[in-house]
């Protein structure tokens, strides 16, 4: 399981038939939307999963589970997608949790996982059902994405070009995890200490893309600002 650091914490936990392959941490610098700093620090974990060539029931499949973590005025945008076209389907609710879902494809401009040398099933690129859900006062953010083999007559296309997305393979991809709540009744297992840093072949730039914008919590004087600001603008467009 990928188990938040929060109290109490949240857990992602996939599906029986799928195998843990890597777990890692890293420094990510999400996009900011303010008008002074562009980006801020995060803090990510994610962890690889995959159920190797499937079986009779289930193709094969692969999970990025990941959770983001953010701290102090900062806290995560509700937005589901982030540099990337995707289509949106449902809400979700996962153990009181809500979320959205959202079919994407991932590609080498949007994907830190893009692996363009991908054999088998795995060569015509891969089709994705990004779930995510929002908690503690936003502050965290967990992303599970679902993927599968594209198997779509034309493999890769946008998917403003071709929206033809099987309705099993998004049942499939809600149901290949559980969130856990632990409480004081059922606290979840302690961590075996500190992951190792992602690898440099894992692009942070494209990782603090796939999580999403973050938002800052702004004073008094700092909206007054922002207000000064607009009314100057507007006085200059009528002095025109």
């Amino acid at each position: 399981m990928l188990i938040s650091a929060y109290a109490p914490a949240l857990a992602v936990r996939c599906r029986e038939d799928f195998q843990l392959l890597d777990a890692r941490r890293a420094r990510i610098f999400p996009k900011l939307s303010a008008r002074i700093m562009k980006s801020c620090p995060a803090e990510a974990w994610y962890g690889l999963y995959a159920n190797g060539t499937g079986d009779a029931t289930y193709p094969p499949a692969r999970v990025i589970a990941i959770m983001a973590f953010t701290s102090g005025t900062l806290f995560w945008a509700s937005n589901a997608v982030t540099g990337t076209v995707g289509l949106h389907h449902v809400n979700l609710r996962y153990d009181d949790l809500e979320g959205t879902g959202t079919v994407v494809v991932p590609s080498a401009e949007n994907d830190p996982w893009f692996d363009p040398h991908d054999s088998g099933p795995w060569s015509r690129g891969s089709l994705a059902y990004r779930m995510i859900f929002l908690t503690k006062k936003d502050k965290l953010k967990i992303i599970v994405d679902y993927r599968e083999p594209d198997m779509r007559p034309q493999p890769g296309v946008p998917l403003a070009e071709d929206n033809r997305v099987p309705q099993d393979f998004i049942d499939r991809a809600q149901a290949s995890f559980g969130l856990i709540r632990g409480s004081g009744e059922a606290p979840l297992p302690g961590g075996s200490g500190a992951l190792p840093f992602s690898p440099p072949e894992v692009d942070a730039g494209k990782l603090a893309d796939m999580t999403g914008l973050l938002l800052r919590k702004q004073s008094i004087f700092e909206y007054l600002s922002l207000f000064a600001d607009d009314l100057r603008e507007i006085l200059s467009y009528f002095r025109r």
